[in-house]
């Protein structure tokens, strides 16, 4: 009777502290990447089936997706005084962090940004605290209102028809890398593991890999899930929250478990 419930109180205190020290065996092997859709639909894809997983809808078009500090951003897409704002990773909601004079049709980020396009072609770099948008200049582009913004790298990368540039985000201005191929153009771009990964709107609705050398595309899976459609945007997954720091209740909860093992073993070898 006595053994029977110190065993199962001594494995139950060592799980609790395993669980507590946040150890775990699971691990995602395929990169993801959030994605938002024309028409507001907000959820993840995998970059290497193309698989689609919808989470929700924010309510509108997003002009693309950028990551600053680990929080997730969108702005407004062809709307007067455009908004920024914060994104619900679990289900696409919106939260308005504030508004400028702009109209936007790109958003994107580097890993040190965030960085918007406009109708005009004109670049901005973006306060994620405010919204405000500060003039950088323009891309010289005569379509240069046309593409997508990358995120998640430390250049700013531009598909712009079915060229793509990297933006020099002190003056604006790009630079040709060269062709996509194949008429393609993209509605998104994030850079996952050292892969930059282009979301292929045209000729057809695909995951891309694309040369950071040379601009050519690598056409890739097609896109398949309930919900999918054109790209308008792509982030790399956040990360979750750290596991919180163990108590020294826990600690010694742990300690008293791995005790109680050790007494029941010595008992049972002295018998």
């Amino acid at each position: 009777m006595y053994h029977g419930r110190v065993v199962p109180a001594a494995i139950a205190c060592l799980s609790a502290g395993w669980l507590w020290l946040g150890i775990s065996s699971t691990a995602n092997a395929d990169p993801m990447a959030y994605v938002t859709i024309r028409g507001g639909n907000f959820g993840t894809i995998d970059l290497t089936t193309g698989s689609f997983s919808l989470l929700g809808n924010s309510g509108q078009s997003l002009a693309g997706l950028g990551v600053i500090n680990g929080t997730l951003y969108g702005t407004s897409f062809l709307v007067p005084n455009g908004t920024l704002y914060t994104i619900n990773q679990a289900n696409g909601a919106l939260t308005a962090v504030g508004s400028s004079t702009i109209t936007y049709s790109g958003l994107g980020s580097t890993t040190t940004g965030l960085f918007a396009l406009s109708t005009g072609g004109v670049i901005y770099s973006i306060n994620p605290a405010s919204g405000a948008a500060t003039l950088i200049g323009a891309t010289g582009l005569v379509n240069g209102s046309i593409g997508a913004l990358s995120v998640n790298s430390n250049s700013l990368y531009f598909s712009n028809d079915t060229n793509f540039y990297t933006l020099n985000t002190a003056t604006g201005a790009a630079t040709l890398i060269g062709p996509l191929g194949d008429s393609i153009s993209l509605g998104g771009l994030v850079l996952e593991s050292g892969t930059l990964y282009g979301g292929e709107d045209s000729p057809s609705l695909l995951v891309d890999t694309v040369s950071q050398t040379t601009g050519a595309a690598t056409t890739g899976p097609g896109v398949t899930g309930t919900g999918s459609g054109e790209f308008f945007g792509l982030a790399p997954l956040l990360p979750s929250p750290p596991p919180a720091v163990p108590e020294p209740a826990t600690f010694s909860l742990l300690g008293s478990g791995i005790a109680m093992l050790a007494m029941l073993r010595r008992r049972k070898s002295a018998r």
